[in-house]
């Protein structure tokens, strides 16, 4: 029995490990390449294509990889997916051209898709089911650190080096994370499919924890692409970095009481006072005067999404039959993929019009859809 319940082994540390690695080595591109392109001569379409690109890819091998890790296993996965993130980043240093660049963006896309989904997979097959809540958000706070951190890194080695410099950063840490995971050991799943069927794309049973996570992933991707550029323009300061520091912070926080509030208490106990978290923080970045205020809005909105997130993957989790786990994690995080891509696009056509403060109040509209639905479909119920 204290087996079965056994969180903190060694291959469930080198997985959290792994995550917050492969979310800093690989996410640190993207506040850089857009500003890449567009110095070899690119249009600002082509720059926003930079981050678009690779979450459409992403999504389709998603949909593959899911079904894959069920079949065949997480570990092979794992290390293909590196294998093809060191390939096409190595490449960077000869891509003197906007299509070159792009297309190997593309490759990118389809390794991330597959690495991802493929230790999230095999974390949801370490972690007991008695502790869903607390062993997923533990992961979830991997890939909220790599998407705090990310951001920091990139403008530094930006500012004081060059982009082959952020190039070399960036293999350097996914190629120690390749090897330190050929160490890994990681059950297979329980499956139950026939040996001559084929692996399942979409877990319909995370349908609906993935476009929550679509919606809150909306106002998201606005703050990981533009907040560099919210800080120049509109607020006249250079350390919007400083955003991402009280972010990651309170994302440490929220692991202190989030996963053990959700196993003992339920979803709605994080998932309702993270929501009211990520719209205050949300509004107080919207009218930001300077840096203080910027860190401010940055420990609530990280506070939210710590505690909101994880709990969504572990839902996703939860809901889904013992041989779907592969496919509900992919299903799952091709919602957070779109809702990047979305909040990427979407939101900047607003701040092309209007300002970059009108757009973030303007996400806010995703946020409360997203609280609809979920009130109506699952916090109104006791069980998940």
């Amino acid at each position: 029995m204290e087996e079965n319940t056994k969180l903190w082994t060694k291959n469930y540390v080198f997985l959290l490990i792994g995550s917050v690695l492969l979310y800093v080595g690989f996410m640190i591109f993207m506040p850089t390449l857009p500003a890449q392109i567009l110095a070899l001569g690119g249009t600002q379409v082509q720059a926003s294509l930079a981050v678009g690109l690779f979450s459409v890819v992403a999504l389709l091998t998603r949909a593959l990889a899911g079904g894959w890790n069920d079949r065949f296993g997480s570990k092979i996965l794992i290390l293909i997916g590196f294998v093809i993130l060191i390939l096409s980043t190595a490449n960077f240093y000869l891509a003197g051209t906007v299509a070159l660049l792009l297309a190997l963006r593309l490759v990118q896309g389809a390794g991330w898709g597959i690495g991802t989904t493929s230790i999230a997979t095999a974390v949801s097959l370490l972690v007991p089911p008695s502790r869903t809540g607390e062993g997923i958000g533990f992961y979830g706070l991997t890939t909220a650190l790599g998407l705090s951190f990310a951001p920091i890194i990139a403008i530094l080695i930006m500012n004081y080096f060059s982009f082959n410099t952020l190039i070399t950063f960036s293999l350097v840490t996914l190629t120690a994370v390749f090897l330190l995971l050929t160490q890994l050991k990681v059950p297979r799943s329980k499956a139950a499919h026939t040996p001559h069927e084929k692996p399942k794309m979409i877990a319909r049973s995370a349908l609906l924890p993935a476009f929550l996570c679509f919606l809150m992933a909306i106002p998201l991707g606005g703050i990981q692409t533009f907040m560099m550029v919210y800080g120049q323009e509109e607020l006249h300061i250079s350390s919007s970095w400083i955003f991402f520091v009280g972010q990651g912070i309170m994302v440490l926080v929220s692991r202190l009481f989030a996963g053990r509030l959700y196993d003992e208490k339920g979803h709605k106990y994080v998932i309702l006072p993270g929501f009211v978290a990520m719209v205050i923080g949300i509004i107080l970045l919207s009218f930001a005067g300077g840096a203080g205020m910027l860190f401010i809005s940055s420990l609530f909105f990280g506070l939210g999404y710590g505690m909101t997130q994880p709990s969504l993957q572990a839902l996703a989790i939860d809901r889904a039959a013992p041989h779907d786990k592969g496919a509900a994690n992919g299903t799952f995080l091709s919602g957070m993929d779109i809702g990047m891509a979305v909040g990427s696009f979407g939101l900047s056509i607003i701040a092309t019009f209007f300002s970059y403060a009108v757009m973030y109040r303007t996400s806010i509209m995703a946020l409360i859809i997203f609280i609809f639905i979920y009130w109506f479909k699952l916090g109104r119920k006791r069980a998940v």
